[in-house]
């Protein structure tokens, strides 16, 4: 198992900071784990193919989630050791998996993670002990909000992080064995490979704050294949030149079912400010019509 060590520093060599999706979580105050900010941006679908698994009776006062099974509150009352959430359907074997929750509550403690993890995964072990339990040992992987990527016991400083009002998203790759960590949309870099040694693993997220809350906003898979890879290859390859703009509803059907093809489009924070910046979404004729057969195929499969 590898871990990518960490890149180099952005905006000139300074550090990078974790920063909210937009500027609605710019206002702060105090605020109840039940009344947590409306900010509904980059939740414009309704794609969510698993939701979070409701916990059993010996956990009922660690972690809340929500009828909808979307949100999840960890130590609603107060925080005695790390609580942990893990997904109900399993990633399988030859699937591309990409999903996202939203940072709803402030970070703090000694962490709040973000990852996978595998059925061997123990959460009783730390129910008393405040540890950062995604990536403590071989069977789960996790991005920490402080930066740090862990498995194994391993730790690389890899990325920003993340905050309150953040949107972070986890690419798994189960052709390739491969785990890719988006912050606001934007990829971070494959941190790690071999993943295909686990026979299935789970999204997962963990917490030692008390009253931290994250959302599942997106949740999307599509079995791998050629048509797969070539769509992201040409949707890649379009130059500034030949970019047209897409008619709105193969748009929606992309961006709600296979977004990816579209690499650094949508609505995203520019790295020197912290307001929003809307990117045109653009596509050549041939990825568009290419990405949107695969979007048909994926529905048809996923039926």
């Amino acid at each position: 198992m590898f871990i990518i060590p960490p890149g180099p520093k952005q905006n000139g060599g300074s550090a990078r900071h974790a920063k909210p999706y937009c500027e609605c979580w710019s206002k702060r105050g105090p605020m109840t784990w039940k009344h947590l900010n409306v900010c509904s941006c980059g939740e414009d679908n309704d794609e969510s193919q698993w939701k979070w698994q409701q916990p059993d009776e010996r956990s009922p006062s660690r972690v809340v989630v929500s009828d909808d099974q979307k949100q999840v509150t960890f130590h609603p009352f107060y925080s005695s050791g790390t609580a942990a959430v893990k997904g109900d359907t399993p990633l399988l074997h030859n699937h591309h998996y990409y999903w996202e929750v939203k940072m709803l509550t402030e970070t703090y403690g000694t962490d709040i993670m973000v990852g996978l993890g595998t059925n061997k995964v123990s959460v009783s072990d730390s129910q008393f002990e405040f540890t950062s339990l995604l990536g403590q040992d071989g069977e789960s992987y996790g991005l920490s909000y402080t930066g740090a990527v862990r498995h194994n016991a391993t730790t690389a400083l890899d990325s920003a992080g993340f905050c309150r009002g953040t949107i972070i998203g986890v690419m798994v790759d189960m052709w390739r064995g491969t785990l890719e960590f988006y912050l606001n949309r934007k990829p971070q870099g494959i941190s790690f490979y071999n993943l295909r040694r686990h026979q299935c693993l789970f999204p997962m997220v963990c917490s030692t704050a008390a009253q931290s809350s994250l959302r599942l906003i997106y949740a999307s898979s599509w079995r791998a294949s050629l048509l797969v890879d070539a769509a992201k290859i040409l949707a890649a390859s379009v130059s500034a030149d030949a970019r047209l703009r897409v008619p709105p509803g193969i748009w929606y059907t992309l961006r709600s079912n296979f977004w990816l093809t579209f690499p650094n489009q949508g609505c995203v924070l520019d790295e020197d400010e912290d307001a929003p910046m809307e990117i045109e979404p653009v596509k050549s004729s041939t990825s568009v019509s290419l990405a949107s057969g695969l979007s048909t195929k994926h529905r048809k499969s996923t039926a």
